[in-house]
This record gives structure tokens, C-alpha cells and sequence, in this order.
């Protein structure tokens, strides 16, 4: 198999959300990166840290895409990804966060008030779903996800502006677990 259809697009997310290198590296096997960078570039990512076969030269050749591509949030996965590479720490702190719940929350529009991220917890919370009275923004629990409104863009778009978003607060998605 060579193309991205529902099957292998769903077995790459389970694989991110897992956490789980060793099946992300078998569901991008034979297919092409382009499609799916964002999430190619976070199993490669693990891959290499996880020092798998083939993760190397894989993940070298995601980073060339990511640089060339240039679409919001590539260059904060390309750092990721030179970081993995390198053996080096990206700067940024780990957590365990859905992209594509930030990227719903960025997406609300202005009117909705703003979305919070749990710090803690790596939730994001409807603006409906108040704190028990923790501070929030500037070194409280929640962090205010700014609505940009509502866009037309598919997931790999949505993806990266998340992530350009969470990088500029100074962290990186990880998987979550239960």
C-alpha cells in the first residue's frame, strides 16, 4: 500500500496519541510523508529517540520536507525533529496535549470567549467549563487559548498552527496517557 486512505491515516493518530514509534514507523512504511508531516514528524521523532531501525534516515528525510514546506507550525517540528537527531533537548518542555484540541480552541470565535489549557493535565477546556478558582495565564494551571476564528483548512494545517501556537508558550506536544 502506497496512499493515505482512512485506515492508515486513523493508524498513524493512534500511533501518535500513543505514543507508539514502533507502529507509527509501520503505518508510514511504503507511503509518502508529504500528506502527513505533522504526524510523520512526531512518531519519527520518538522513533529516533527510541533508536529504531530506519527511524534515522527516515526522519532526515521528513526534515528536509518539513524546511522546504514551510507551512505554520513545520519549522517548531523541524527543530523537534534536529533536536531528535542530535541527541540535543529541543528547549522546550513536554506536554501531553491533543494538537487537534488546541487547533478547535484557536479556531473558536472571538465571541466564544477564550479556551483554557491545563498546564497540569494537558486538557483543553470550553470556555463553559470555568476553573475551580485557579489563577489563570501568567504562571497559573490555565493558559487562555486565543480565538483567531473559524478557518477551512485541513488537518495537517490545523495541526501545525497548533503547534506553532503551543510552541510559543514554550512547550511540545506529548503523547497522553491515561
Amino acid at each position: 500500500m502506497t496512499g493515505w486512505d482512512e485506515d492508515a491515516l486513523a493508524g498513524l493518530r493512534a500511533a501518535v496519541a500513543r505514543g507508539d514509534a514502533r507502529g507509527g514507523l509501520a503505518v508510514l512504511a511504503g507511503r509518502p510523508l508529504g500528506p502527513v508531516l505533522q504526524y510523520a514528524g512526531d512518531v519519527l521523532a520518538a522513533a529516533v529517540a527510541a533508536g529504531l531501525a530506519d527511524a534515522e534516515a527516515a526522519a532526515r528525510k521528513c526534515l528536509a520536507e518539513l524546511e522546504e514546506r514551510g507551512l505554520p507550525g513545520d519549522a517548531e517540528l523541524a527543530d523537534e525533529l534536529a533536536a531528535a537527531l542530535g541527541a540535543r533537548p529541543s528547549g522546550l518542555a513536554a506536554l501531553p496535549v491533543d494538537l487537534g484540541a488546541i487547533a478547535q480552541a484557536l479556531e473558536a470565535g472571538p465571541a466564544d470567549g477564550p479556551w483554557l489549557l491545563d498546564l497540569e493535565r494537558g486538557d483543553v477546556l470550553a470556555p463553559d467549563e470555568p476553573p475551580s478558582g485557579e489563577p489563570c495565564g501568567d504562571g497559573g494551571r490555565y493558559l487562555p487559548i486565543p480565538p483567531e476564528g473559524p478557518r477551512r483548512e485541513a488537518e495537517e494545517p490545523r495541526r501545525g498552527r497548533a503547534r506553532r501556537w503551543l510552541a510559543g508558550q514554550g512547550f511540545r506536544p506529548a503523547p497522553r496517557a491515561l
